[in-house]
């Protein structure tokens, strides 16, 4: 298997990521309704909008998931 290279800015993003400080909050209304507006241009019946840190996945708005 191939490990890939780290970004050269890959710090950088996790340091924004949690000048944030969405990790672990409670889903958006805002963004739920940016999730249901993708969903409907792109005319899926799942849209997700996630958050990525070093260790998790963190799904902070979705449409048809779950």
């Amino acid at each position: 298997m191939i490990i890939p290279e780290i970004h050269f800015k890959e710090i950088e993003r996790l340091q924004a990521l949690a000048s944030y400080g969405q990790m672990d909050t409670d889903p958006s209304a805002d963004l739920d309704e940016l999730t249901n507006l993708v969903s409907e241009i792109c005319q899926t019946p799942m849209a997700l909008i996630s958050l990525v840190d070093s260790y998790r996945q963190w799904f902070k708005s979705n449409k048809g998931w779950g």
